[in-house]
């Protein structure tokens, strides 16, 4: 019987057009055939838990989601012991934000079905959400143990990591996912953002080579971020790669046309392989965008590291 994928965590994940399409009813022709058909069904057996079941999960596909869950309610009251009608409305309830709810339901599932992999996704999921992300990440473990090609666990893990710190682990499970469904919402992105993170770590410890590493993968899988090539250019730069620097910071400026450090730095660089020109024409543009540095010397002498990322 179908259960469905818990609500993925979209802490730092923005999905655009797909996070919109998500928050819209969509219009399906079976659905719709379902919703009628069961319906008078339920009209000859008002009493049959499994038909509750059936019709919330045709509601749930055609983005009627009050209506499931009422659906689901009826269930548990023709069968409190019901396991997945307790996971279902789990997962309802922690869409709208009802937290307390939606933890009574995934706790009861997993009473009655401590195998249930939904149950346990949809609890792992809640948990982290909720701060409690060592206790999460053991619930989402077990699911993709059992199933590895469960992609929601395995975005909500990545997510959980990545907000605990642990960015090399992040990545190892967005990789994962994106190996068993290269095109997963929000997937590529939360991978660049992964590589990023660990990238400003390398670089605020000193170790531009190693950064250098996982920002070129950073602007692989995300290519309109100014911060991510502003970073890669840092990198370059202090690795001693200037002409690598300066393709960096110039794709910065095409992404952000009055990105100063950028700008500023692109002058530093002008600078240092001897074309003056170029470096006053950075300089003064920085001088203008920023009337805090008064003097052309000010603006020199100014420095853009990687604070400029993480203030």
């Amino acid at each position: 019987m179908k259960i469905w994928i818990a609500l993925l965590l979209l802490s730092f994940v923005v999905v655009g057009a797909d996070a919109q399409r998500q928050g819209k009813r969509r219009y399906s022709v079976w659905a719709k055939e379902k919703i009628r058909y069961l319906n008078a069904k339920i009209v000859i057996d008002p009493y049959d838990r499994h038909l509750r079941v059936l019709l919330a999960n045709a509601y749930f596909e055609d983005g009627q989601r009050h209506e499931a869950k009422e659906q689901l309610k009826e269930a548990l009251v023709l069968d409190p012991n019901y396991a997945e009608a307790h996971c279902n409305l789990g997962v309802i309830l922690q869409g709208q934000g009802y937290k307390s709810k939606a933890k009574h339901h995934f706790e009861e599932a997993l009473r009655l079905d401590s195998l249930m992999v939904e149950a346990m996704a949809g609890y792992g999921a809640l948990l982290c959400r909720s701060e409690h992300q060592a206790e999460g990440l053991e619930y989402l473990a077990k699911v993709v143990s059992v199933q590895p090609d469960h992609v929601g666990a395995r975005f909500n893990m990545a997510v959980a990591y990545h907000k605990v710190g642990d960015f090399k682990k992040s990545i190892e499970h967005l990789e994962i996912l994106l190996r068993t469904d290269f095109k997963y919402p929000g997937g590529r992105r939360a991978l660049a953002r992964a590589y990023y993170s660990l990238g400003l770590l390398r670089l605020q410890a000193e170790q531009p080579d190693l950064a250098l590493q996982v920002l070129v993968k950073a602007v692989e899988y995300e290519q309109e971020s100014d911060d991510m090539y502003f970073a890669k250019g840092l990198a370059h730069m202090d690795s001693g790669d200037m002409g690598g620097a300066e393709e960096a910071f110039k794709q910065v400026i095409t992404l952000e046309r009055d990105h100063i450090p950028a700008l500023h730095n692109l002058g530093t660089i002008c600078e240092k392989t001897d074309r003056a020109e170029e470096a006053i024409e950075y300089f003064l543009k920085v001088q203008q965008l920023a009337p805090h540095l008064p003097t052309m010397e000010a603006v020199k002498h100014s420095s853009y590291k990687v604070e400029y990322l993480v203030e």
